[in-house]
């Protein structure tokens, strides 16, 4: 190894070769580009102009990752894999536009803008025998979606999720899925989430209430605090909580809303 200087030796006084000092020269040459790329873009660093944040999506098998997706992609990849099962990671880009075009209610609702270009969104395996992918999907992101069957709670894979992202610090939201499952659920999926909950029957709000604040509480035995996302005033504090139903399409907007305003509040 040389020591990087103009000198026809290396470090240990060998006399270096031709194809050696050529090598050692185009090895000053990249550091030297990248030491100038990283001074440029240090300048253009401002909180108006983001690069597209990487959201990875994690949970227990069968709680609807896929599917979610599925729904906002307007695609059927989950029907497609085996057993329904998903055994890869896969990613998929959202440009601002379309997201834009999905939440525009609840934009209008809020009269927010947004400053991210888009979502690059990646979906993990939830089966216990994809410890490695969740692993590595979770080591990627810089903010993750931890989807929750609100008709279960959490469950071991979802554990598991809590703690590789505990471990990274990544900031995450949770998607409290399948509440079209709640008995006489109805389906407003062109209305914010909020409003879409006011519209349901008594017996509806009073089924959604208890199993909502059984999904909080399990999460606070995991050493987590958790509210709505819209009656949380500290997202620092607590984790936003999305109701969410990748089978009617309520909540999408919101979920799609929360993860590209997010990213400039917290990251």
């Amino acid at each position: 190894e040389d020591d990087g200087s103009g000198s026809e030796y290396d470090s240990d006084g060998q006399k270096l070769s031709k194809t050696q000092r050529r090598a050692r020269k185009a090895r000053k040459r990249a550091e030297a580009r990248r030491i100038k790329k990283m001074e440029f873009n240090l300048t253009q660093k401002s909180k108006d102009n983001l690069r597209c944040p990487v959201i990875c999506v994690l949970g227990h098998v069968d709680t609807g990752k896929t599917k979610i997706l599925d729904k906002i992609r307007r695609t059927n990849v989950q029907d497609g894999e085996a057993g329904g099962i998903t055994q890869q990671i896969g990613a998929s880009y959202f440009p601002i536009d379309a997201i834009q075009e999905k939440t525009k209610a609840v934009m209008d609702l809020l009269k927010v803008t947004y400053n991210v270009p888009g979502l690059l969104i990646i979906d993990t395996p939830g089966h216990e025998s994809f410890t490695n992918l969740r692993t590595r999907g979770s080591s990627l992101c810089d903010l993750a979606v931890l989807v929750v069957d609100i008709m279960h709670g959490l469950e071991p894979q979802t554990i598991e999720s809590i703690g590789l992202l505990k471990k990274r610090k990544a900031p995450f939201i949770i998607a409290l899925n399948k509440i079209d499952r709640l008995y006489g659920w109805e389906p407003h999926p062109e209305l914010p989430v909020q409003q879409a909950l006011e519209a349901q029957a008594a017996h509806v709000k009073q089924e959604y209430e208890q199993r909502y604040g059984d999904a909080v509480k399990q999460l606070a035995e995991q050493g987590l605090n958790a509210c709505a996302f819209f009656e949380n005033r500290d997202v620092r504090s607590f984790l936003n909580v999305v109701p969410t139903s990748a089978h009617s399409g309520d909540g999408m907007m919101d979920l799609l809303f929360l993860l590209t305003t997010l990213p400039s509040k917290m990251l």
